[in-house]
């Protein structure tokens, strides 16, 4: 059973993307709209437009227009200590819509004295945002990825070569001359990582710093090796942290359950907007948790899940399989609201045009596909383990097969030419040692493009470790000193708490402590548990607005802190139906029903050290109740 004691650490873990052309790229651009004040950000900022050739190569192909937002220093008796150039990642995320949290949050530190410049990259956001059908939500089931990219390519036409990180670098030095700005302190999040090493090195002149956070180098592995080589050393990690399993048993466990569904995959369904499509568990579903693409927090619940999947109850391992499964979805949405911050489209463009891959573009399908498959085969299977190479191949990350339908493309390859030198400058890469997105390993090597590159890992973090408190104080300070102690965040934040396996019936439920009868005791743990359940679906809620309960039901976002229940079952026998609220406590009004505990209603009030109150109505007796320790 999950003990309700571990909320506090949980909710701390989850409430918590040349030289003719370089001049081409600073002349050939005109600044066309603003700067103005921006309107629905959420802070007081500077909007306008750059208007740039769409293809520098050819400017008869037309022009674009690229957004940004300047926020303001604070104290502008003096002039600006400098710009911070920001990128959240993706590739596809817009970053203007950030403004509000990110002035008022990570860069709050930095804005007495420093400006921030929030440019929406060409392809998202206001900056021309691409689209295309064959991402809709319902290709996130299986539909064949590299059919459907393939098929945004076409629908792109000749565009679809164009938004490159070349281009968008090219794109951040308009913005930076129409602006008249000196230098930047170039900070990238994920893709942004990717992109920032890009500008420095095309535009060194303009760069004061670098702080990357979820770091890759240019030249990475298109087979994923150091990403799952990562999820091993996670598990350990919080295995050995938590004192609650034993890592190398778990990757057992995993490699025995990996085994098993790839001869036996378990068909099940995922509800998402109203439509029910059919998925199954098998070895790729394993592979797209093991990724863990948006929160560290799945290897806590592995160990739990995992075990349960092998005595038969696969309900934990189905819930994480559909949350990967819904966030891609959500990701994927054509409507104005989704493209406001994500492009499906642009994330396409981008990885298909820029990232390594083991065959050419410039080659036909078949010789792709022949190329490909070679490849394949002369992998060591044990670089994998505890999953095959096919069953890793797919489970999310840049590279493998993804663009194999892609249209021609002869210009596709590195951003940069082979030999391309970083500027020296202070760079600083920080890595989650629960990362298996961008693994510290791969933040290594992203450290070593510069010629004095610092590498800093930051404990019991995952993906963008500057999330972490930590992680950003480290990056924070890092900008404002150019000084660094690389060790700060070693031990860092709350080890992950780990899951054991999931009780079936109410009667598995360790009734609350107190004098209250037992079966009154036990219906607050059922509404306790369900409440633990809201809060690790929180990072599916937050993207998707929708996510599974674990044996049947559905949670809905409301708003950003209150969640709707709707039939939902954590055990079997026990269904509920309300409102949760989450923020340093949870608080909820539940309606229960079902035969594993009397019928009635409760409004539970759970502090983050575990400590809670219920009150209401159970079998028609009233209920007051005082529990945690």
């Amino acid at each position: 059973m999950i003990d309700h004691r571990s909320l506090g650490s949980r909710l701390a873990v989850l409430v918590a993307l040349l030289a003719l052309l370089l001049s081409w790229a600073a002349t050939a651009a005109r600044a066309d709209s603003g700067p103005a004040p921006c309107q629905g950000l959420g802070v007081a900022a500077s909007c306008g437009t750059v208007t740039v050739p769409l293809d520098r190569a050819d400017p008869s192909r037309g022009t674009l227009d690229v957004a940004y937002a300047l926020v303001q220093r604070r104290d502008t008796s003096t002039p600006a200590a400098s710009t911070i150039a920001y990128n959240p990642g993706g590739p596809g995320a817009a970053t203007i819509s950030q403004a509000a949290s990110l002035a008022g949050g990570l860069f709050a530190p930095l804005l007495d004295h420093r400006d921030l410049l929030l440019v929406d990259v060409r392809g998202t956001g206001r900056s021309g945002v691409l689209s295309c059908p064959s991402l809709a939500p319902e290709n996130a089931w299986p539909a064949g990825e590299p059919a459907a990219t393939g098929a945004c390519g076409a629908s792109l036409g000749d565009r679809a070569g164009l938004y490159g990180t070349a281009a968008v670098a090219d794109d951040f030095e308009a913005v930076r001359a129409a602006l008249g700005i000196d230098r930047f302190d170039l900070w990238g999040d994920s893709y942004g990582t990717y992109l920032m090493p890009v500008y420095a090195a095309r535009y060194p002149q303009r760069v004061r710093s670098v702080v990357l956070s979820g770091a890759y180098p240019l030249d990475f592995d298109p087979w994923g090796r150091p990403q799952i080589a990562a999820a091993r050393r996670a598990i350990r990690l919080v295995c050995t942290r938590a004192q609650a399993c034993d890592g190398n048993a778990v990757l057992r466990d995993v490699r025995r359950l990996a085994n098993r569904l790839r001869r036996h995959p378990r068909p099940f369904t995922v509800s998402f907007r109203g439509v029910r499509h059919a998925d199954q568990l098998d070895e790729e579903a394993l592979g797209r948790i093991l990724y863990a693409p948006l929160s560290a927090d799945v290897f806590g619940q592995l160990p739990g899940a995992v075990a349960g999947a092998l005595a038969g109850d696969s309900a934990r391992i189905k819930q994480l399989a559909a949350n990967t499964r819904l966030l891609t979805a959500a990701l994927s949405g054509q409507d104005p609201d989704t493209l406001a911050v994500f492009s499906a489209a642009a994330n396409a463009a981008v990885q298909c045009h820029d990232y390594p891959r083991v065959f050419s573009l410039a080659d036909p399908p078949a010789v792709r596909r022949q190329a490909f498959q070679q490849a394949l085969a002369g992998l060591d299977p044990t670089a994998f383990r505890p999953l095959s190479p096919e069953g890793w191949i797919h489970a999310g990350f840049e590279g493998s097969d993804s663009c194999i339908d892609w249209p021609n493309d002869p210009t596709a390859g590195r951003p940069l030419p082979a030999g391309t030198a970083m500027p020296d400058v202070p760079a600083l890469v920080l890595s989650g040692d629960l990362d298996s997105n961008t693994s510290s390993a791969m933040g290594r090597q992203a450290a070593a493009q510069f010629p004095h590159g610092r590498f800093a890992e930051v404990a019991n973090a995952g993906h963008t470790p500057s999330d972490s408190e930590c992680g950003a104080k480290l990056g924070v300070d890092f900008v404002a000193t150019l000084q660094v102690d690389v060790r700060a965040c070693r031990t860092a934040g709350e080890p992950l708490d780990v899951a054991g396996r999931d009780p079936l019936l109410a009667a598995d439920l360790t009734p609350v402590d107190g004098t209250a009868p037992e079966p009154q005791r036990r219906a607050v743990a059922a509404v306790v548990t369900t409440f633990l359940d809201v809060v690790a679906q929180l990072p599916t809620l937050g993207i998707a607005g929708e996510a599974p309960a674990l044996r049947g039901g559905r949670y809905a976002a409301v708003d950003d802190s209150r969640f709707a229940v709707r039939g939902a079952r954590v055990v079997r026998d026990v269904r509920t139906s309300g409102t949760v609220a989450v923020s340093d406590r949870v608080v909820g009004t539940l309606r229960l029903s079902g035969t594993g505990v009397p019928e009635g209603r409760l409004r539970v009030v759970l502090g983050g050290d575990g400590h809670g109150t219920a009150t209401g109505t159970l079998g028609g007796e009233p209920v007051q109740i005082s529990f945690g320790g």
